[in-house]
């Protein structure tokens, strides 16, 4: 059973071809070339060629007694549709490949998409974690620094007194924290200093006191 649709390409595809050959062997193609289209389309027929291309031979004016010229029309239509088929198959394949980079793109537009949400999603995550280290930082500075002594209040109550800080007091007294541990360190570094040069005095005190007694005594052997 025939395609309509690809019997309809067929026609669309050799229909320059054929026009201009059957005219050229006195035959009218709207009539004629219904009869070659479908054997392009099934497999190889020779009884049916042979009967097409008989009564295309005994239709025409011109080309009646002339056996050979239908032979080489047989031929080069059948060259022409091959060529053709073949063109159809290499922009086929070609639309396949495009679709196939499309949605290749598509893919990878789709993974950069979600690994830039994951790259997001974990610089949120940081930068929360980031903030509520900060958070606790700067509350361990108000906890330490940020009350008064108690004072009494109007009732005669002990009451402490809470005392705002800004970020930048907050940065102040951690500097002045870090800043007396320095000096902490730079005294008890000072200490240790003093210490050693006392011990080296009373070592070299304590070496030369023998090297006298030692003299003292070589001279009550003489």
């Amino acid at each position: 059973m025939s395609n309509p649709d690809a019997e309809e390409e067929a026609r669309q595809a050799m229909e320059p071809f054929l026009s201009q050959r059957l005219e050229q062997l006195g035959l009218d193609y709207e009539t004629y070339g219904t009869y070659l289209i479908p054997l392009l389309l099934t497999e190889e027929d020779e009884d049916e060629w042979e009967s097409v291309l008989e009564l295309l031979r005994a239709s025409s004016e011109t080309h009646c007694d002339d056996t050979t010229v239908w032979n080489v029309l047989r031929t080069d239509l059948q060259k022409e549709w091959d060529e053709h088929q073949k063109g159809f198959q290499q922009k086929q394949k070609e639309q396949h490949e495009r679709e196939e980079q499309l949605y290749q793109e598509q893919l990878e537009r789709e993974r950069q998409a979600a690994l830039e949400a994951e790259r997001l999603k974990v610089e949120r995550e940081q930068e929360k974690k980031k903030a509520s280290l900060e958070d606790a930082a700067k509350q361990a500075l108000v906890a330490r620094y940020g009350y008064d002594e108690e004072d009494d209040d109007e009732d005669g109550e002990d009451k402490e007194e809470e005392v705002v800080l800004t970020n930048k007091q907050v940065a102040e007294l951690a500097m002045k924290e870090q800043q007396n541990e320095l000096r902490k360190q730079s005294v008890t570094t000072k200490k240790e200093e003093q210490q050693k040069t006392a011990q080296a005095k009373l070592e070299k005190a304590r070496l030369k006191e023998e090297r006298r007694k030692k003299a003292t005594k070589g001279e009550r052997k003489r």
